[in-house]
């Protein structure tokens, strides 16, 4: 990968966090309390680890498509957390915790594909 831009090192710690969300998603799929949800959850949390895999991909090219993917997708998560009642706090803190660590490279950021 040709990067334009080398990704400064919160950024790449913004991309671990994500990558670990994606590992832990077998294990997510196969929960009782996923499950019991349905068959929509278990599609959902599948897009949204391949979304995830894009908003790395993006961050790590230094695109600004992939802060406002990354808020689009914890936005999404929230409201879908809220509808099926496991929302708890760690759900909306550490979206921000993301957000104050990317927000400053946002004008050093290419808008771009």
């Amino acid at each position: 990968m040709n990067l334009k831009y080398k990704p400064p090192i919160t950024i790449i710690i913004v991309c671990l966090f994500e990558l670990l969300g994606i590992i832990l998603i077998p294990p997510a799929l196969f929960k009782e309390t996923t499950q019991a949800i349905g068959l929509w959850y278990q599609v959902y949390i599948v897009l949204s680890g391949l979304v995830s895999a894009f908003i790395i991909w993006m961050l790590l090219r230094m695109k600004k498509l992939g802060i406002y993917i990354y808020f689009i997708l914890y936005t999404i998560h929230n409201l879908i957390a809220v509808f099926v009642g496991n929302w708890i706090v760690y759900v909306l803190i550490i979206p921000i915790a993301g957000a104050a660590l990317l927000l400053p490279y946002m004008k050093k950021m290419t808008l771009g594909v």
